[in-house]
């Protein structure tokens, strides 16, 4: 053998000559050893394509015989030649001579090393991605979690959540007031369709019959658990316990904090309703009716508050004021602010005296800061109304006639924001028998959508429709016309005072 015939047949790649229809016209000892089959059962007896793989067949016939007839080259394709031992990923490169024979020069090299390492490069991206999918999860679950009102928006954040942690269905598990663990609510499943063994529960999400329970551990307790049963179906990834055990974290601290924001939302609403729902004074000279609406955050009182009470036998007192901010602060500094203003109020002192006695208060008093109100004195024997607005929407004045206006008298800043050398101002009304007047806080006529002028003109148009209903049926007609959908408004107060002079 010459030299030349040896470097052929010992070359590190397989060397191949096809002719034009692909069969197989000399072939070196590197290709024949790859395909395991000797030179007298391959050359001028097979075709290249039946050497490779179902796909690689395919490809050939379709695509690279094609070319090469057509481009007369194809370079580094990607194939499997089938050998005794499997599969073998090469790379080949195939040249059309130019000499009219037809013949095709091939080249193929082992392609073995490069196919693991690109292996391990797709499952390397395939951990990366899933990685980064689960951070994206965490952080969207830990974002719901710090958004999440309550209990009840604890668990719904959870159970939102249930699908992109890897689970079909889900039931979330919270403690009651005793520590026990009942079904809070379901998705995807029956609340009372599923279990839960008997404690002690471990601080990492666990695998228990067929489900995944995820213990959400509060700082010195257990507050519930996340029992989540995994989708196995096509596509699905089985759920991550170390991304478990991190939401699990989380909410067990958002169920913490639920825990304290109910305990002062309930002592606030206990506060608010303590004193919205006072003894209203009984005269038969007069009749005062009152409502109060929440807004859009159930377990947040707002400062809407409102009060009357007698300062004499002749004299009825008024009140209606909003306290900025939400909370239990807001609800402490309507109660401190409401209690100043029986304080300072009295038969001698009138609207703009008493409005000038609480600025030193509020300044006394952050949460009571910008407050604003509207404080009125109804001699009930003459029917004259003195009244002073402290930045508070202005009192509507409804005649006897059916008729309605906005007060615009007796103006002047919000609490604690007096200007030196500018006392309080007050103004003064007087009411013929059968009129009334209406106080009410900003969340009556304030929308974002909506001029705060063109609000004010429809109450004035609907407090005139509904002047001929009694004092309470006026106020649930006015308050339910001004708020139909009973969303998008802040907490709304009102306060509606009629005079009937006795004879």
């Amino acid at each position: 053998m010459t030299d030349r015939a040896s470097a052929w047949d010992e070359a590190p790649c397989g060397l191949l000559t096809l002719a034009e229809d692909g069969t197989v016209l000399v072939a070196n000892r590197t290709f024949l050893q790859w395909v395991g089959r000797p030179a007298a059962e391959v050359v001028g007896l097979v075709r290249l394509s039946q050497l490779l793989s179902v796909g690689g067949r395919i490809y050939w016939e379709t695509h690279l015989s094609p070319l090469l007839h057509v481009e007369g080259r194809a370079d580094e394709v990607a194939l499997e030649l089938r050998g005794p031992h499997g599969r073998l990923p090469v790379l080949m490169t195939a040249v059309a001579a130019t000499d009219g024979t037809g013949e095709i020069r091939v080249s193929i090299s082992s392609a073995r090393d490069r196919s693991r390492y690109e292996r391990e490069l797709l499952a390397a991206r395939k951990d990366a991605d899933a990685a980064a999918r689960r951070t994206r999860v965490l952080q969207e679950v830990t974002a719901a979690l710090s958004a999440a009102v309550g209990r009840d928006g604890v668990a719904a954040a959870l159970l939102g959540a249930a699908r992109p942690l890897g689970a079909r269905a889900a039931t979330c598990w919270l403690a009651d007031p005793g520590g026990r663990l009942v079904p809070h609510s379901a998705t995807g499943e029956g609340v009372e369709t599923t279990h839960l063994p008997a404690g002690p529960w471990p601080r990492e999400a666990v695998h228990h019959e067929g489900r995944v329970l995820v213990p959400l551990h509060g700082q010195s307790a257990v507050r519930g658990v996340l029992s989540l049963l995994p989708d196995d179906g096509a596509g699905g990834a089985p759920p991550d316990l170390a991304t478990l055990t991190a939401v699990g974290q989380q909410a067990g601290i958002a169920l913490d904090r639920a825990r304290f924001f109910d305990r002062s939302a309930a002592i606030a609403h206990q506060l608010q309703q303590a004193l919205l729902t006072a003894p209203l004074p009984q005269d038969d000279r007069f009749v005062v009716s009152t409502a109060y609406w929440p807004g859009e955050e159930p377990l947040e009182v707002g400062g809407d508050w409102h009060d009357s009470f007698l300062l004499d036998d002749h004299v009825l007192a008024v009140v209606v004021g909003d306290i900025v901010g939400r909370g239990l602060d807001a609800a402490i500094a309507m109660g401190q602010l409401r209690s100043a203003v029986r304080a300072v109020a009295g038969p001698d002192v009138g609207p703009a005296r008493v409005l000038a006695a609480l600025d030193p208060f509020v300044r006394r008093v952050p949460a009571a800061a910008f407050a604003t109100l509207v404080y009125g004195e109804l001699n009930l024997t003459t029917g004259r109304f003195r009244f002073a607005c402290a930045g508070h929407p202005p009192p509507m004045h409804l005649v006897g006639d059916g008729t309605a206006r906005l007060v615009w008298d007796g103006r002047s800043t919000p609490l604690g924001l007096s200007v030196p050398g500018r006392g309080r101002t007050e103004a003064a009304l007087d009411l013929a028998p059968g009129d009334r007047l209406l106080l009410y806080t900003d969340g009556l006529v304030e929308r974002r959508d909506q001029p705060l002028p063109a609000r004010l003109e429809r109450l004035a148009k609907v407090g005139a429709e509904v002047h001929s209903l009694n004092p309470d049926e006026a106020v649930r007609s006015l308050t339910e016309r001004m708020l139909p959908a009973a969303k998008g408004h802040d907490d709304v107060c009102l306060l509606l005072l009629s005079w009937s002079p006795t004879s």
